[in-house]
């Protein structure tokens, strides 16, 4: 297997980094250039976190091929960006073995103070034992390349010229700017980073002056050190990546000036504002790459360069014309013939690559379908040994935790293998399913106490990480057990993923400790979010996705079929009781109320049982009884449900659209049941019962029966959008358990057991 040309990225970075690689991936696809991908995650950042959105996108979209490292490839060149990525040795070896290779320089050796940013050496010393070939600098602009020639002899090997940054003039459509005429828009989009900013109150009014006449515009914050020193002409928008290009059509200039103490590499956003036609100021050490795309003034005389263009229409169209020009000259895509060409020759490659320019039309690389507006995901190239993952659940008192879990499983792709292991006695569903499983007793089941058990089943854990090969372990469950603390301490060559829930009740404890073992801790989506005041609620590093549901949203059987499986007519009225395995909580008598009163009524009723319920004697009841795994198989039958407020019984209902009473559990250890039911009675998609409530039943019963509360649900239901969060999760799983690990040294990533 041989590239042209292969990335070695961290693609979890924002910015620069990100999107020059972006732009790289999307002209090796426009070109034809063959081209592979080794995710390296390098720089040091706990929770582990994710790929940037864009760039994932474009991965996922692109013919690039996704290689792990353990794949036998040879390619031309390696370009390595960003030299920070490559100051620790992986905790595995990569078998690729590039002919060149290049460190991109996206970040400065040194800040605007000298301080030094990353060890050179050592960077230089990784990267030459890890592939076994000389390694050459690519600086990304003048500002980096005068550092490292600074260096004089103790520098290392320069590629001849620098190799900028892309940008893709397809992202910033072109359209006629005009000079303003009244009032006048001027502003930026950047990170909150206090260094992206002037270093003082008097440099931040002079770039950025509180006029009437002048609207502040700015894209992606502020910090907080400079709050107190905006003027009241300020509009500030929180960052969001598709906002881009329109905020930027919507400014008459690019004003940006940064921190004496910062050195910017490049300047991507500068390259975006001029690729967007708009007239940029920015100061003068910023000329030899910009050359006649921008306008160049010490930051205090801002204001007097942009009243000239105003005061000449005809000087800032010229100006406008001339920073889209400068780009499309200097940094478009459509360029990349040359750049690569340039590339090779530096390098003194023999023979540079044909590139042909693609006949397809549109942009492969659009975010969203535009004809349905659903997200459009192609499964990565992969090449290279499948990977294994552990899910591991806990018991619970019913199957939220395991069926989170099948969730993400089934969503995984095809080179992935799941193997469950859990302590639930929903093993057997799992196995049902077609997964191989398994299963551990509980303590409690067997007898013994929490501190042998924990011993006992830390042991069987490390056996099965161990036997099965596993690169990842996922853990749904509230809280880590000690055994399992002990194993993922000792196997730090696996990856360690939490699926923790949210809505956890206000007087419960939670220690932030609890997750530093782990890598990635994924929160499912609560459709209660804003109501949520837990421990869990604001905690830093926790990766939020949309709610998790095993079955699609109306993916069940048709009516008739899922009748014949509920044992009901299908052309009568029919409710469904379903309350859990009640192992925990006692419900004191209202479940036979319910049953009780639904059969003095026209309709047809039937009792779901759950699996993990304990066996119980019918007492003669009418109602039938059927045990259904899962029951959202059936939904279509089903005109009302009467079932608990847990997580995942609660999200099927509302997303849908099942007329619903909510009869929370309320156990002291659960989570907030209450709060979801309420909230959902609030928001018109069901109604509350609490077991208390005995009184209210057949009131409830009315409403709930109803067609107006009925019709009200569906209507209410289908104005919510879906996107299942399991896809997302078992996304970012795999981007974990497919990247190269070199974020944390070597003595404290590989296995001690």
């Amino acid at each position: 297997m041989h590239f042209d040309v292969v990335h070695a990225a961290d693609p979890r970075f924002h910015g620069g980094t990100s999107s020059a690689l972006r732009a790289e991936l999307k002209a090796a696809k426009l070109w034809g250039l063959s081209c592979g991908l080794l995710p390296f995650l390098g720089h040091q950042q706990s929770p582990v976190g994710v790929f940037e959105n864009r760039l994932a996108a474009v991965i996922d979209q692109s013919n690039t091929v996704w290689l792990t490292g353990s794949e036998e490839a040879t390619c031309d060149i390696l370009l390595a960006h960003h030299p920070a990525v490559f100051e620790r040795m992986p905790r595995s070896p990569v078998r690729l073995r590039p002919r060149r290779v290049v460190c991109v320089v996206h970040h400065p050796l040194f800040d605007g103070q000298r301080i030094q940013q990353y060890e050179l050496a050592v960077v230089e010393r990784v990267l030459d034992r890890l592939f076994g070939v000389p390694v050459t600098f690519a600086p990304v602009g003048p500002k980096v390349r005068s550092q490292f020639e600074g260096l004089g002899t103790r520098g290392p090997t320069l590629l001849r010229h620098d190799l900028w940054n892309m940008v893709d003039l397809a992202e910033w459509p072109q359209h006629q700017r005009d000079a303003p005429k009244d009032r006048v828009n001027l502003g930026r989009h950047t990170r909150e980073n206090p260094l992206k900013w002037p270093d003082c109150v008097d440099d931040l009014r002079a770039a950025y002056p509180e006029r009437d006449d002048f609207s502040i515009k700015v894209l992606g914050g502020v910090p907080d050190a400079l709050r107190n020193w905006i003027g009241s002409n300020w509009e500030i928008l929180a960052f969001s990546e598709n906002d881009v290009p329109d905020f930027l059509r919507r400014l008459d200039f690019y004003v940006y000036f940064h921190s004496r103490h910062w050195v910017e590499a490049f300047g991507i956003c500068v390259a975006e504002a001029m690729a967007s036609g708009l007239v940029t100021v920015l100061d003068p050490s910023f000329e030899s790459l910009f050359e006649d795309g921008a306008a160049y003034c010490n930051v205090a005389e801002t204001g007097n360069v942009i009243e000239r263009f105003i005061g000449s229409p005809s000087a800032y169209v010229q100006q406008s014309n001339a920073a889209r020009e400068l780009v499309r000259r200097k940094f478009a895509i459509d360029g990349y013939p040359q750049r690569m060409a340039r590339l090779y020759d530096d390098l003194e490659l023999p023979t540079a690559p044909v590139l042909k320019r693609s006949q397809a039309t549109g942009s492969p690389y659009s975010e969203r379908n535009t004809a349905e507006d659903t997200p459009v995901r192609l499964p990565p190239r992969r090449i290279g040994p499948r990977r294994r993952v552990l899910f591991v659940a806990t018991n619970g008192v019913g199957l939220g935790h395991i069926t989170r879990l099948m969730a993400i499983a089934e969503r995984l792709s095809d080179d992935v293998d799941p193997i469950f292991f859990t302590r639930s006695a929903g093993a057997a569903l799992v196995f049902a399913r077609g997964h191989a499983v398994d299963y551990i007793p509980c303590g409690l089941a067997m007898g013994v106490t929490d501190e042998s058990w924990n011993r006992a089943y830390a042991q069987e854990l490390l056996s099965a990480v161990e036997a099965f090969d596993v690169s990842a372990v996922v853990f749904d469950g509230n809280r880590p057990f000690p055994g399992l603390i002990a194993v993922a301490e000792s196997r730090r060559d696996v990856s360690w993923i939490w699926i923790r829930r949210a809505l956890w009740r206000v007087d419960h404890e939670f220690s932030p400790d609890s997750q530093d073992v782990f890598d990635m801790v994924i929160e499912p989506g609560e459709f209660a979010h804003d109501e949520d005041h837990g421990p869990t609620r604001d905690l830093p590093g926790a990766v939020a996705v949309p709610p998790l549901l095993l079955l699609e949203p109306g993916a069940g059987l048709p009516r008739s079929e899922a009748a014949a499986k509920l044992g009901v007519n299908s052309d009568r009225f029919t409710v469904a009781v379903q309350l859990g395995s009640q192992r925990n909580f006692d419900f004191a008598g209202l479940p036979e109320l319910l049953l009780a009163r639904l059969a003095r009524r026209d309709i047809q009723t039937v009792q779901i049982l759950n699996p993990l319920a304990r066996p119980s004697d019918d007492g003669g009841s009418v109602v039938p009884r059927r045990s259904l795994y899962p029951l959202t198989d059936c939904f279509s039958a089903i005109d009302l449900l009467v079932t608990n407020a847990g997580y995942n019984s609660f999200h099927e209902s509302v997303f849908g659209g099942i007329p619903s009473i909510f009869v929370p559990n309320e156990a002291p250890e659960m989570d907030d049941q209450h709060l979801r039911a309420v909230y959902a009675q609030s928001a018109g998609l069901g109604l509350c019962l609490r077991y208390s409530e005995l009184n209210r039943v057949e009131t409830i019963l009315d409403l709930a029966l109803s067609d107006d509360f009925r019709a009200e649900v569906r209507r209410r239901s289908a104005r919510l959008s879906f996107v299942n969060g399991a896809a997302i999760a078992a996304k970012l799983i795999e981007q974990l358990v497919f990247s190269i690990r070199a974020d944390r040294p070597l003595h404290a990533s590989i296995a001690r057991t």
